[in-house]
């Protein structure tokens, strides 16, 4: 079952190009803000079953938390506008990059925020990511700055949420807190000067509202999951998300894929190859010594 949760949410974040696809007609930065708003009422009620509130209480308490929950809030919503535009303007193959990017940025962040250590090998898979960032760069002459932007403000995310030590709903209900006013002014905004594109119908507002649990089903399913399941499992299942991305991209919305991207890709998947493999046979040796002692 905790695999099953692990897979569904995987497979929900894989396809969320597909509903942001069909809000042409609303700009990325009022689709952001609708996010958070019904995002909120949905974590509001989360919350309250998983009776995570004393997580909340605390975190309300502690200043230097609060700070934390202030830049992580800020940063899944530099996320989620970046993905959310990507989207809706043809660079979901790109977008997708920035997710195979992620884990491998999260080990380098590890070293330079938390004093960890890596193997020569996992230098290696990130050389060989970084080179291949560096191949789409030279040789389509833009910088994939979406996908950096993306794998940046994800990783950093996770690392300030390690620091706040809150359970995954309660931390997104309270970033979702944190935004929700401005998200709300932001909103007034756009009703009363009419920067729609179009009057709203009744199918835009329904998409609009569903995006709020639509963004919390895969976190409640992944923090669920999480618990159980090991991390080596987690690790490699987490690619399914920006796999069917990049296949949307490319089969669905016709993204072309020139030489210089398809070598930089190349580079990157063999890099997560190196990353995973090492990460599989490092856990199984782990788990061969604990047998032994």
């Amino acid at each position: 079952m905790n695999y099953l949760q692990a897979f569904l949410a995987y497979i929900l974040w894989g396809i969320f190009p597909l509903y942001w696809k069909l809000l042409p007609s609303v700009n990325s930065f009022e689709i952001i803000c609708h996010r958070i708003v019904w995002s909120l009422l949905t974590l509001l009620v989360c919350i309250s079953l998983s009776q995570q509130w004393p997580s909340i209480q605390a975190v309300l308490k502690d200043s230097k938390r609060l700070m934390l929950c202030f830049i992580a809030a800020s940063l899944i919503s530099v996320n989620w506008l970046i993905f959310i535009w990507a989207v809706q303007n043809g660079y979901v193959v790109e977008s997708s990059l920035g997710y195979f990017i992620n884990p491998m940025l999260n080990v380098v962040l590890g070293v330079l925020l938390f004093q960890e250590r890596l193997h020569a090998i996992q230098w290696l898979a990130v050389s060989i990511a970084v080179a291949g960032v560096a191949v789409m760069t030279l040789q389509t002459g833009e910088f994939p700055w979406i996908a950096l932007t993306l794998a940046t403000s994800f990783s950093l995310y996770a690392a300030v949420k390690k620091k706040t030590t809150m359970p995954a709903v309660a931390g997104l209900g309270m970033e979702t807190a944190i935004l929700a006013p401005l998200s709300l002014l932001a909103l007034g905004y756009f009703s009363y000067s009419n920067q729609s594109l179009e009057p709203r119908t009744g199918t835009t507002w329904m998409l609009l509202v569903l995006g709020g649990p639509i963004t919390t089903l895969p976190l409640v399913l992944f923090a669920a999951a999480a618990k159980n399941v090991p991390m080596v499992a987690m690790g490699m299942l987490q690619y399914i998300a920006p796999s069917m991305q990049f296949a949307f991209g490319v089969l669905l919305f016709a993204e072309k894929v020139t030489t210089g991207r398809a070598i930089g890709f190349a580079l990157v998947w063999l890099a997560l190859i190196i990353f995973t493999g090492f990460a599989i046979v490092s856990s199984l040796r782990s788990a061969k010594d604990r047998s032994i002692r």
